[in-house]
């Protein structure tokens, strides 16, 4: 019994290592709106509550705004103790009007996203919320839980986009600023 124990942890353990270290999960949505309109929306994160699936999902989390309410620098902070624990998403870079970079610290995990805004062949604009995770190079676990990413993350993504198109179509595509607060656009 010793012995079929030892070889599935050293078949586990090798497995492990031909496993990818980095793993990518986006997902796309198609929104009849000017890049422009959905640009001005994703990165200022005053909008983001209205469109966030975890704003929908936790509403009791402590989310609050740090840095500049949009551009470089805009930060999300949470304290969730009953669920996904602390965290805080910032953009690292923007290129209006097509792509936002961010960054986000879950624990001790940071991970790479992005928003890209293309244009699409139907007519609209695909908008792209993607996610890179990397391992680190003897992170066995992680390598292992980047299987379970699209799963996890994939459907929050899309419910996302969904609740970003919704938004965007209420307001007729240029969102007046939650209430309380001034706009810098």
């Amino acid at each position: 019994m010793f012995a079929v124990l030892l070889a599935l942890a050293i078949l586990v353990v090798v497995v492990g290592f031909f496993l990818p270290r980095v793993s990518v999960v986006q997902r796309s949505l198609v929104i009849d709106q000017p890049a422009e309109n959905i640009f001005r929306v994703l990165q200022d994160f005053r909008h983001f509550p209205q469109w966030s699936p975890w704003f929908e999902r936790v509403p009791e989390a402590g989310f609050r705004l740090e840095g500049p309410s949009g551009g470089v620098g805009s930060t999300v902070v949470w304290s969730d103790e009953g669920g996904s624990g602390d965290g805080r998403l910032w953009i690292t870079s923007v290129t209006p009007p097509r792509r936002v970079e961010l960054r986000m610290e879950l624990g001790e995990t940071e991970t790479a996203g992005f928003f890209l805004i293309e244009p699409a062949a139907s007519g609209g604009e695909r908008v792209t919320w993607g996610l890179r995770v990397e391992a680190a190079s003897f992170d066995l676990v992680g390598r292992y839980m980047s299987l379970l990413l699209p799963g996890l993350v994939g459907p929050e993504y899309a419910r996302g986009l969904e609740r970003l198109a919704s938004y965007l179509e209420r307001h007729e595509g240029v969102p007046p600023v939650p209430a309380g607060e001034a706009s810098d656009a």
